[in-house]
This record gives structure tokens, C-alpha cells and sequence, in this order.
């Protein structure tokens, strides 16, 4: 049964995910800025780039219905992935086998990015999409492989469950680092912006997108950068709220924000003083963490 408190963290959930996504980016914008000896614009630039986004109408080129849809079935991917996770204590979608249904939800966001990059006769757009798959076949086997390792470690498939029953290990702190590094590059943070890379492929699957359907795409990328953080932030903050009591759901709320807030200006400096890497080279590194992360695996099984 629904209580007041889940009702009222799931109210303050939908609107962190609503509104605070682009808050972050200009955040990241603000940092850059300021590494770079620049002032910066205000940290609500980004609204105001979406806002300007969705008045403006959208030129097609071509008639091909996925090309329009894409970017609203990223968006509801993005904001479903986003309301699995526990805001405080509650999750809007809290069910028993959440994190395997999660890793596919939020996993179509980048499918309907390099779907929607392929349903134009653009080369650039293709180069991009290809190098999102790329992406997601190398990256995407590592994250189960750590993800597994936080599930057998608490002996649960629900995030929130998962969260609650860590256990401090060896192979748990390792899984930690390792599942940063995995979701920083599924954010398409830089050096990792492959698919993007404006300087080279001209925004690649979006190249062809303006107006109304570029502005949703982008709120759905930042939504998802979002959802993969707070997922982290989640794994760190909820393991130190046993029992989850009304007042420390409350207490680990902001607590959650607080770490997402405090990761941006981290992830920001690594944009601003990195360069993209090459596809081959990030299929190379990814293969041999994939390699790392099923050791992590193998340490798990055994108890450390």
C-alpha cells in the first residue's frame, strides 16, 4: 500500500527528473568556462537553449516516421529508466527484478539515437550511429558484468534492494570504480563522445536534426547522463541508511542530489582538459576492463 511518504518522494522524484538534467549541463558549461579562463553563460543557459529548441519547427529530410518518433521514444525510455531508481526511498517503478529491466530501458535511449541516425541518407549521421554501436556492444557487457557483482554481493535484482544489503568487499570497492568508468561512457562524456564528435561528424545521428525534435533529443540525453549518475549516487548513499525509516529517506534524498551535484564539476574538468579518444582505441580499453570486471566477478564468487 502507497503511504503519504511514497507519494511525496515519488512527487519530488518527477521533479528533480524534470527539471534538473539541464541544470547539470549548465553546470558542466559554467566549469568548462572557467578552466578555459572564460566567464561562462548562466547556469540556466541550457533551458533556455531547449526552451528556444522546442518553439522552433523541425525540418525534414526524410518521411520516414522513425526519424520523427526517435527522439520521443528516447525521452520516455530516458524518463522510465529514471523513475526505476529509489528518489530517497521510493521508486515510482519498484518492483522485483528492476535492474534487469533497467539496463535494457535506459540501454534504447543510444538504440533510438543510432536508429534514428541510420533512417536518414546523411554519412555522417551513419558514421555516428555505427560508432554508437560500437559503443554499446563493447560497453554494454561490462556493465551486466558489474552489475552482477552488486547483485550476487547483496543477493537481489532490485535496485533499491541491492542498495539496501551491500556488503563492504573487496571486489565491491573495485565494482564501484569499474561501474563509474562504464557509466561515464555510456554518458558520452568526453574522451568517449565518439558517436557526437561535432568536429568530425557534425553531431553524427543528430546531424540532421533541428528545431522541436533536436530539443527533445538532447532533454533525453541529458535525462539519461542524469539517471546513470543517480544510479551511482544511489549505490553510495542508500547503504548507510539501514533501516529506511520516513526520516532517513529524507536524509539520503539530498544526500543523493548532493553527490550528482558534486560529480558534475568533476566530470566537467575531465571534458575540459581531455581529448576524444579513437573507436578503436576505446574498443581496445574497454575490452581489457571487461577482462578486469570479470575478475572483480571471480572475487565476488569467493567471498571477497
Amino acid at each position: 500500500m502507497i503511504d503519504l511518504y511514497d507519494i511525496l518522494f515519488g512527487v519530488i522524484g518527477a521533479l528533480i527528473v524534470f527539471i534538473v538534467p539541464p541544470y547539470l549541463d549548465g553546470i558542466s558549461r559554467r566549469v568548462k568556462a572557467r578552466i578555459q579562463y572564460r566567464i561562462g553563460p548562466p547556469l540556466s543557459q541550457t533551458w533556455y537553449d531547449l526552451r528556444k529548441l522546442f518553439g522552433l519547427p523541425s525540418v525534414l529530410p526524410t518521411d520516414s516516421g522513425l526519424f520523427k518518433w526517435a527522439p520521443y521514444l528516447a525521452l520516455a525510455s530516458a524518463l522510465t529508466a529514471a523513475f526505476m531508481l529509489p528518489f530517497g526511498g521510493y521508486a515510482l517503478f519498484n518492483y522485483s527484478n528492476n535492474l534487469i529491466v533497467f539496463f535494457y530501458v535506459v540501454v534504447m535511449v543510444s538504440v533510438f539515437l543510432m536508429l534514428a541516425g541510420f533512417s536518414v541518407q546523411n554519412a555522417f549521421s551513419h558514421i555516428g550511429s555505427t560508432r554508437e554501436m560500437t559503443l554499446l556492444l563493447t560497453v554494454e557487457p561490462l556493465l551486466a558484468v558489474v552489475y552482477g557483482v552488486f547483485a550476487y554481493n547483496s543477493g537481489s535484482l532490485n535496485i533499491l534492494g541491492i542498495a539496501m544489503n551491500l556488503k563492504p568487499t573487496v571486489s565491491l570497492v573495485l565494482a564501484y570504480i569499474v561501474l563509474f568508468y562504464a557509466l561515464y561512457m555510456e554518458s558520452g562524456f568526453v574522451p568517449f563522445d565518439v558517436a557526437e564528435a561535432e568536429q568530425e561528424v557534425i553531431g553524427g545521428p543528430l546531424a540532421e536534426y533541428s528545431g522541436r525534435l533536436l530539443g527533445v533529443f538532447y532533454y533525453a540525453i541529458y535525462i539519461k547522463r542524469f539517471t546513470l549518475l543517480w544510479l551511482f549516487s544511489t549505490f553510495i548513499v542508500l547503504p548507510f541508511c539501514k533501516p529506511l525509516t520516513p526520516e532517513k529517506a529524507a536524509i539520503a534524498l539530498p544526500l543523493q542530489l548532493l553527490i550528482v551535484f558534486g560529480l558534475y564539476p568533476v566530470i566537467a574538468s575531465l571534458e575540459a582538459t581531455n581529448a576524444r579518444l579513437r573507436i578503436d582505441h576505446i574498443v581496445k580499453t574497454n575490452v581489457k576492463v571487461f577482462f578486469i570486471s570479470l575478475a572483480i566477478l571471480a572475487m565476488a564468487f569467493v567471498g571477497w
